[in-house]
């Protein structure tokens, strides 16, 4: 009855009771063994139990003088380590019944969880009423709602059947089965236990079953291994062939003759029988071993019945002369149970040093349905404490898992979103475009050098331009390039920044030191100082600024040089959202490449406000010199619209590189196509304005000329003092 109270009271009639026992097999479950097992041995009896399962039994202080035929439900916890290792799970849920029988056994897992650095939940139930007199509660789970952590997948209860009944509808409300979820039951429940309470839980027998399959049961290897093997018990006994024992076949046969019931499923625990047959066996072995020993040994004769307090007979004792005082006969009996090794229908019987049945192999079972819908427990492998998971019953992982092993939390599928492949195409068809034509202005600018217009532009600082206008095209084309890995994204990073901060230097710091020149030209009327302003003397001011972008980025290299330089991080990406797919629930989570670093946010405040005081410096020129019209000099007014447009492409430009990092598509459009309409619009008004200018007029006749009066003081000759300082 799982009872403690009638479990101590049917203890104490049996032994006051004649006649004198000399042994006890039982009681029945862990809750009525626990109370006899620590009280049998005042009274000299050694116990043996077929039924019991609780780890607290390997307590040799509480009870030195029992043994268990069952294994602990904490040896189970070694198996079930094993088969996380062997799928390789990396995290599992514990759903336990806060009783002991359950709670050691958890414990003991958990060490072995924490070894192995798997990570766990557990959950420990809440009942609302104990059962009966201290027995398995009856009642329903008080925190049912919150008995699964919804990041786990592999769940192991450890409750009584009410209780699984009960977990396993939930989580049928749930939507929690297989292959998205994997539950692994107690192995000792009774045959069909998810049948029993058919309307109760809010479920139904077939939803039960729904839940349950493929689901697993993990037990020590029972008699179906051992059919067809001769046990060691009956040898040498009437009707016995050969002198061997009789098989473990053989064994169901007489209980098929004897109780006139159907054929056994053998591949099923089922019953208890053939574990407490052994458990006889066992008790009846050591008792017939210590008979034998006093038979052999006449000085231990007379010290059991020194012990009985009876007179040395000087004879064999004789067990019918044991009494509770005896001593000498029970430690007798417990070294040959210490020694007991047979082979009975229940497996090999041997037991460790705390009296538990040592148990090296263990039977994986599933639960299937079969070819009447209905979930039956069908062997699917064997697992041994020495090796691994071997597949049996023409089981195999694809038939174990049809829809693949169940993942042990919620399954992230990672996938690198990169740069659209239409904004790619664009951007590379533009870009390239944009070097072809810039390649076609060098070719310009070289071979009409020699004419007035031209040589007034100061060609030879056009050549920095148009170098610099390739280098930002050739910036966007890495930009958009589609870097799905951390080195090649990393590449990217460091190539875009590179040749972003040269391209824009040559480019712009060209046309702001032209531009300059034009404002130190009709700003100061002093010759001798304008005749100084030479190409060679811009083109070094051009090339400070290209040495500063230098030393920035080869500090910021030297900074971040332990570090790898300009890394590739990977982070979420905000512009898709996580979506669930497949059998087993996966969700597609999208990340994006950024480019970062420890010192970035710090290097970029000081790259592009460089570049901001720059282009503040070409918006005072530009309003400076917005009064000169001479055609010679009109690079002044289409520099000046450069000027405009580019502070303002590079201002949002800096914006988007802050705020737009971790949008991919949105990020990347806004910057390059800044520095596509800022370069663009510099290559026109720089060069196709010359162009135009040059078709219209040829020999350059009207370069000279004046659109209206300069207030400001001139040269006495305009072409005289401006080819001078051009020249």
């Amino acid at each position: 009855q799982c009872n403690k109270i009638d479990a101590l009271d049917t203890f104490h009639r049996q032994v006051f009771e004649e006649p004198t026992k000399i042994g006890i097999i039982g009681s029945g479950c862990s809750v009525s063994t626990e109370p006899t097992a620590s009280i049998s041995h005042y009274y000299n009896l050694v116990q043996v139990s077929c039924i019991a399962s609780s780890p607290a039994f390997r307590d040799r202080q509480l009870f030195p003088r029992y043994f268990q035929l069952l294994p602990t439900d904490a040896s189970l916890a070694i198996t079930y380590m094993g088969l996380i290792e062997f799928y390789q799970w990396k995290r599992v849920a514990i759903i336990v019944q806060m009783e002991n029988l359950f709670t050691v056994a958890m414990d003991e897992l958990k060490v072995l969880l924490n070894d192995n650095s798997i990570e766990y939940s557990e959950t420990e139930l809440v009942i609302d009423e104990a059962g009966v007199n201290g027995g398995p509660p009856n009642s329903t789970i008080v925190n049912l709602d919150s008995v699964f952590d919804e990041s786990s997948r592999i769940f192991i209860i450890s409750t009584y059947e009410p209780l699984a009944r009960e977990i396993i509808c939930e989580a049928y409300r749930k939507g929690y089965r297989y292959p998205r979820h994997l539950f692994f039951m107690i192995p000792w429940y009774v045959n069909g236990w998810w049948r029993f309470e058919a309307d109760s839980y809010g479920c139904t027998v077939a939803e039960r079953e729904d839940t349950l399959e493929y689901s697993m049961t993990v037990m020590n290897l029972p008699f179906a291994a051992y059919l067809n093997m001769s046990t060691t018990t009956d040898t040498g006994h009437e009707g016995t062939d050969n002198g061997r024992g009789m098989t473990v076949r053989e064994y169901f046969d007489k209980v098929e003759e004897y109780l006139e019931r159907p054929p056994l499923n053998v591949t099923l625990y089922d019953d208890v029988a053939p574990v407490c047959y052994d458990a006889m066996w066992t008790l009846a072995l050591a008792l017939n071993n210590t008979i034998t020993e006093f038979e052999t040994n006449i000085s231990l004769s007379d010290l059991a019945y020194e012990a009985g307090n009876m007179p040395n007979r000087n004879e064999t004792f004789r067990m019918e002369n044991f009494t509770y005082q005896n001593d000498v006969v029970m430690e007798t009996m417990f070294k040959h149970l210490e020694d007991t090794d047979f082979l009975g229908v229940s497996g090999d019987v041997t037991f460790n040093e705390v009296g538990i049945r040592r148990v090296t192999q263990y039977l994986i079972l599933q639960f299937r349905k079969n070819s009447s819908k209905r979930i039956v427990n069908e062997e699917i492998g064997v697992w041994s404490t020495n090796a691994s998971l071997v597949y049996t019953k023409n089981s195999t992982e694809e038939t174990t898992w049809p829809f693949g092993i169940p993942y042990d939390g919620v399954s992230v599928v990672i996938v690198i979103n990169t740069v659209h492949a239409s904004l790619t195409s664009i951007m590379i068809i533009f870009s390239t475009v944009g070097i072809l034509f810039s390649v076609a202005c060098l070719v310009f600018n070289f071979y009409f050098r020699n004419q007035t217009l031209i040589r007034l532009s100061s060609p030879n600082l056009n050549y920095l331009i148009g170098s610099g206008a390739i280098l930002l095209y050739l910036a966007i084309i890495v930009t958009v390039l589609p870097a799905d890995t951390a080195v090649f994204s990393s590449v990217v990073c460091n190539l875009r920044v590179w040749l972003t901060g040269f391209g824009y230097s040559l480019c712009y710091g060209t046309i702001l030191v032209k531009m300059w020149r034009v404002y130190y030209i009709f700003s100061n009327p002093s010759t001798l100082k304008k005749a100084n302003l030479h190409d060679w003397m811009l083109a070094i001011m051009v090339l400070c600024f290209v040495i500063l972008d230098l030393v920035m980025l080869v500090i910021f290299s030297l900074v971040e040089g332990l570090r790898g330089n300009l890394r590739a991080e990977r982070v979420l990406d905000k512009e898709a959202s996580s979506t669930t797919t497949g059998e087993q629930g996966r969700i597609k989570e999208f990340y994006v490449y950024v480019c970062d670093s420890l010192a970035w946010d710090i290097f970029l405040g000081i790259f592009y406000g460089y570049k901001a005081f720059l282009q503040i410096c070409g918006l005072f020129l530009a309003f400076a010199t917005r009064k000169v019209k001479v055609k010679g000099l009109d690079d002044a007014k289409w520099i000046a619209g450069t000027i405009y447009i580019t502070s303002i492409v590079l201002a949002i430009t800096i914006l988007a590189l802050y705020t737009l990092n971790d949008f991919v598509n949105r990020h990347t459009a806004v910057f390059t196509g800044g520095l596509l309409i800022g370069t663009t619009f510099i290559m026109a008004f720089v060069f196709a304005s010359k162009m135009y200018a040059l078709y219209k007029d040829p020999e350059g006749k009207s370069v000279f000329d004046r659109t209206r009066p300069s207030d400001r003081p001139q040269a006495s000759n305009p072409s005289d003092g401006v080819e001078r300082v051009v020249g």
